[in-house]
């Protein structure tokens, strides 16, 4: 796992300088499509470092993301037409299960994107898979807004009105939480659809 003491001390660091903003965009939009380490920990670092901008630091952050996400969604595009040719020259690998898969992806699509979106699932796997499998591309946008803009809005104004108490509670609990507030959000799509 990941030392987020270190990774937050180097990020609060970094935001208070003018290429702190600069860093965290361009990394929201790297850890989008291949970037292994969440940018949590430098959106609250920035948002401490400057409280006044919370709001547009994390619109832009999700908009750097769900474009960087949009790219990871046409890499999936362009593999996914080959993939099923590679899958069937192949005879130990199940066509039949790619299928399903895709299925479920095309039946669940807005609600997987959401859920990997917002969870530490890597939002890329989601992308780059949401792109392979065919699903729409502004079924992706929206919910990779929706996703991604719930996680980082709620991460960035904790951030806002809890200052690093909030940091380090995001840290510890960040999977916990996202997996309950995910499960209800499922539960209330299942009882709505």
């Amino acid at each position: 796992m990941y030392n987020f003491k270190n990774i937050i001390d180097k990020s609060i660091s970094l935001a208070g300088s003018k290429k702190g903003l600069r860093f965290l965009y361009g990394l929201s939009f790297a850890e989008s499509v291949f970037f292994p380490i969440p940018i949590d920990p430098l959106l609250c670092a920035s948002v401490i470092s400057k409280p006044s901008k919370t709001f547009w630091i994390s619109s832009l952050t999700l908009f750097f993301s769900v474009s960087g996400g949009i790219l990871g969604w046409f890499i999936g595009y362009v593999l996914g037409s080959g993939l099923e040719v590679f899958i069937q020259s192949y005879p130990f690998l199940d066509i039949k299960k790619i299928n399903d898969f895709n299925n479920m992806f095309q039946t669940w699509g807005i609600v997987i994107v959401f859920i990997g979106a917002f969870t530490p699932i890597p939002y890329k796997v989601i992308a780059i898979s949401a792109g392979a499998t065919g699903i729409m591309l502004p079924v992706f946008i929206i919910g990779s807004i929706l996703g991604r803009g719930l996680r980082f809005y709620l991460i960035a104004y904790l951030a806002f009105f809890f200052g690093e108490s909030a940091v380090n509670f995001i840290n510890k609990n960040l999977a916990l939480s996202s997996v309950i507030i995910t499960i209800v959000i499922l539960i209330l799509c299942f009882l709505i659809f």
